[in-house]
């Protein structure tokens, strides 16, 4: 079938789904899935998310339907809202792995400037680094440790875990929040 005949199904569709008719979006949204969770898939390279991006996009999608104006047709809309789902997936992960490396830096830098220092001053901040991290619950000693010892990322940890994402990202963030105020003291 050719590009422009699709193009024109998948109009046909949306405007008898705007029109009331519920069956009309299950059909479209049966024909153009592939589509969509190729376009994420091309920009994230990431099979795992491309479901969990594929679905909000679809979200975005249906949601805007009732008041968007194609100027350049449904297919081309539809496809922008899922590149800009999965370059802002990207960003995210880009993000999370400068602050990651930053993080580990910073640590590497602060164990860096110990060296100069006697031994005995050393052992007593890993000593005390050592006492603030038993001080923390369970769960978020688990998620620092995951993440910065043994390197996972937050979906991995989420996986491994069982737990959603925002998760790991909070009990991470409250973690480095409880090591602050405990190593301040």
């Amino acid at each position: 079938m050719s590009s422009r005949r699709e193009h024109k199904i998948n109009e046909s569709l949306v405007r008898r789904y705007l029109e009331g008719d519920q069956q009309a979006l299950k059909v479209l949204i049966k024909r153009f899935h592939p589509r969509i969770s190729n376009k994420i898939y091309y920009y994230t390279k990431n099979r795992d998310c491309v479901g969990d991006l594929a679905q909000e996009s679809w979200l975005v999608i249906i949601n805007g339907l009732e008041g968007v104006k194609f100027q350049v047709g449904f297919d081309a809309w539809a496809l922008t809202i899922a590149r800009n789902k999965a370059v802002d997936w990207v960003r995210e992960q880009q993000r999370q792995r400068r602050k990651k490396a930053s993080l580990q830096q910073e640590f590497q830098d602060n164990l860096e400037d110990t060296d100069g220092e006697d031994a005995e001053l050393r052992s007593e901040q890993i000593k005390k680094l050592k006492k603030a991290i038993s001080l923390l619950p369970g769960t978020q000693r688990m998620v620092l440790s995951l993440f910065y010892l043994e390197n996972y990322s937050l979906k991995e940890i989420s996986y491994i875990l069982d737990i959603s994402e925002g998760t790991v990202k909070s009990r991470l963030f409250n973690a480095r929040e409880h090591l602050k105020e405990t190593l301040q003291l």
